[in-house]
């Protein structure tokens, strides 16, 4: 009984440690943090993450049940209840700008720094924010790039306008007179995959010379370099839904694509 009791002390004790806790953490809140939540018209213990494509919207189509959802999530002056941020794997575009297509569609107020997207966490990968990358994908790379912290970027077109030969799969975009010289372009020491291209062949071709040539796609290959270059992938999902009755393929399928046309 007296082991039991002395328990009970030390249960009591600690629970008052954790709420005294509490109350030192939630004073020092800083104020970034409630600049981030200035949304949420009061302290919660809990907070959502919201997957988006599927869930809450198809393509441009917001699922019903969704925006009945947040209209019970804002209170009476649209100040989130809880904390919430949404989560997708889709990339190819800014924080900014997804916070404004969910605004619209959900028809509550979203803020870009409650949106993660596939590429946010290359933020943290700042060994490579100095380095020349190639990124592939479609929409405002470069400024996706640049927003994540890269600082040397090199695109897909830019690569093919310096050099003209590399991409022949289109007929039209074969050079049709005199062969123009290449221009010189810094050695690539990443690739960047943000989300399926528009053009596969020609991103798939000139990917591959990048890694075969290390990072030099103009230079012959004359022997294969292990390991390649790095080659960072911000999203492997394979299908999506979109409005359409099956899913839609997506960037993971380019992906694979692009692994096994380099390993072939």
């Amino acid at each position: 009984m007296a082991e039991m009791f002395s328990r009970w002390n030390m249960f009591r004790i600690g629970w008052r440690g954790v709420k005294l806790s509490r109350r030192v953490t939630n004073a020092a809140v800083s104020a970034q943090t409630q600049r981030r939540y200035s949304t949420v018209s009061s302290r919660a213990l809990f907070g959502l993450l919201f997957d988006i494509d599927g869930v809450l919207v198809r393509g441009r189509t917001p699922i019903p049940a969704a925006k009945q959802c947040f209209r019970n999530l804002v209170d009476g002056d649209g100040k989130y209840r809880v904390p919430v941020v949404f989560v997708t794997n889709a990339g190819n575009s800014l924080r900014e700008t997804k916070a404004e297509q969910l605004s619209h569609l959900l028809e509550v107020e979203v803020s870009p720094d409650q949106v993660v997207l596939s590429h946010s966490p290359l933020r943290v990968f700042t060994q490579f924010h100095d380095l020349c990358v190639l990124v592939s994908g479609q929409g405002p790379v470069v400024e996706v790039a640049h927003n994540v912290g890269f600082k040397n970027v090199v695109t897909i077109d830019m690569l093919r306008e310096a050099n003209p030969l590399l991409d022949v799969v289109d007929h039209n975009r074969r050079p049709k007179h005199l062969i123009p010289p290449s221009m010189d372009l810094p050695p690539i020491d990443a690739v960047v995959l943000f989300g399926e291209p528009i053009r596969w062949e020609t991103n798939l071709q000139l990917i591959t010379d990048v890694l075969l040539t290390n990072g030099r796609p103009g230079n012959p290959v004359t022997s294969l370099h292990y390991p390649h270059i790095p080659v960072l992938a911000c999203n492997m999902d394979l299908l999506w839904m979109a409005e359409a009755k099956n899913p839609r393929s997506v960037s993971g399928r380019y992906f694979f694509q692009k692994e096994q046309h380099f390993l072939k």
